[in-house]
């Protein structure tokens, strides 16, 4: 009887000790919808956030919107510029009036992006060489917009892909992406 007297505050005061081990999917951004320019994904399981560069003056989460020929496109880039590396996903949409899941099936046309479909993009030039994967027919993937905010020009969302990389069967799994950003127009 003595001894269980014992046990429980010890016990207590090991689950109390006991620290959670942050996982890939804890390093990314919380899943906001006001603006706060940020984003982030799991590439292969990989956490990957943007961050400002001193090699680099522009802001590595960005977006615009401008007339087109076929409506209002919307495109959006986060990316990550060092000395030690280079990497990024962007995102095309042709026409975009409100918030929706926009499927990324389609190749687009390599010399006239303005014109193509929806599509995502995975690139990376360090410490790599040049490497650029795209969604197509066989590289899936779906871009959700959450909030699209014409007044507050905010938009926010996520997204996964497949991308498939140029002339090449090697793909990448990007998983778990979210962001929230102001845009120009």
């Amino acid at each position: 009887m003595n001894s269980s007297r014992f046990l429980l505050p010890f016990l207590l005061l090991a689950a109390v000790g006991c620290k959670k081990e942050r996982t890939e999917l804890d390093r990314l951004p919380d899943a906001t919808q006001e603006g706060k320019g940020t984003a982030g994904w799991l590439l292969d399981g990989q956490a990957q956030v943007p961050k400002r560069s001193s090699i680099s003056t522009s802001h590595p989460v960005g977006g615009y919107w401008r007339k087109t020929r076929n409506g209002r496109s919307l495109s959006i880039s986060f990316y990550q510029f060092s000395v030690d590396e280079d990497w990024g996903v962007s995102f095309y949409l042709p026409d975009i009036r409100q918030p929706g899941t926009f499927p990324l099936n389609q190749a687009p046309p390599p010399l006239t992006p303005q014109f193509s479909p929806a599509y995502g993009q995975y690139s990376r030039s360090r410490p790599d060489p040049d490497r650029n994967a795209y969604t197509g027919p066989d590289a899936p993937g779906q871009l959700i917009i959450t909030r699209f905010d014409t007044v507050k020009n905010i938009v926010s969302g996520t997204f996964e892909m497949t991308p498939q990389e140029a002339g090449s069967s090697g793909t990448y799994a990007v998983t778990h992406g979210r962001f929230d950003l102001h845009f120009d127009h």
